[in-house]
């Protein structure tokens, strides 16, 4: 697998311009998101790979040929672990299309690697339905002491070791908005734009600390303000969970998002 070059691009961009799942890929390729791409080519590749982040890669192209497989594998085993160690993580994911090769290809094991697969899914939002929650949404915290603000946050804040310094460099600077509930001086959850953004479309990240505090409407609150803050400015929310994932699922829903896309994930911890 071949390092592409920003001008080299363009040359993959018809593996992931078709799907929600890879606005992450896309991100990258449009230089919104900081990543490395690969490809077995520069000119006609048939495999390629967007590294989105030090953890997170999206995979596509034609792995029916063994060939193809054994250049992967390869980059895996060369390029991707020496990395991750290097940089002292324990783990990378791969996202991929849902079909039977990428399956078979990966959960046959590899010396120094254990692979588990899960599946998700991309939500898109149904305005109308968010519209008749937030028109019963007013009496929802009627307490003095919990409060909504909107924050800058910076998009590499979780990613310190992120692959290159050249990385830290270009999007160093660059945040994102979320939406802040506070319960008195206590930040309690919080909602944001993780910097996927491709045209109007950007995934959301939403979590509640505190164990105590879940299940009391105060993601439903920051993930509502973050909605309702870039709807008006926009752009559209993208939501992404696990299957197993039982509580994002119903948050997804009781906000109006619905599934439209599923895809398996391979989980790569190095051993």
């Amino acid at each position: 697998m071949i390092e592409l070059k920003t001008e080299e691009y363009s040359a993959i961009f018809h593996f992931f311009n078709e799907k929600k799942q890879h606005i992450p890929a896309l991100s990258v390729l449009l230089g919104n998101y900081p990543g490395r791409v690969f490809a077995d080519d520069t000119i006609a590749p048939t495999l390629a790979v967007v590294w989105t982040t030090a953890r997170w890669m999206y995979a596509a192209g034609d792995i029916s040929r063994d060939i193809h497989q054994m250049k992967l594998i390869s980059f895996l085993q060369t390029v991707v672990v020496p990395d991750c160690k290097q940089r002292q993580e324990s783990w990378f994911e791969i996202y991929t299309d849902d079909g039977e090769a990428w399956t078979n290809l990966f959960l046959q094991g590899y010396a120094g690697l254990s692979i588990q697969r899960h599946m998700e899914s991309v939500y898109e939002l149904r305005r109308e339905r968010f519209i008749q929650l937030e028109a019963g949404a007013a009496v929802e915290f009627s307490p003095d002491d919990v409060t909504v603000a909107y924050e800058e946050f910076p998009v590499l804040e979780e990613q310190k070791n992120i692959i290159a310094h050249e990385i830290h460099d270009r999007f160093g600077r660059l945040n994102t908005v979320g939406a802040v509930v506070s319960k008195g001086d206590q930040i309690v959850s919080l909602c944001k734009n993780n910097g996927f953004i491709v045209n109007n479309s950007y995934f959301i990240d939403v979590d509640t600390y505190a164990e105590a505090e879940r299940g009391k409407g105060y993601a439903t609150l920051a993930a509502r303000s973050l909605i309702r803050y870039y709807l008006e400015r926009g752009c559209e929310p993208l939501w992404e969970t696990t299957h197993e994932n039982t509580a994002s699922h119903k948050l997804a829903l009781k906000l109006g998002f619905e599934p439209v896309e599923s895809y398996p994930v391979f989980a790569f911890v190095i051993r």
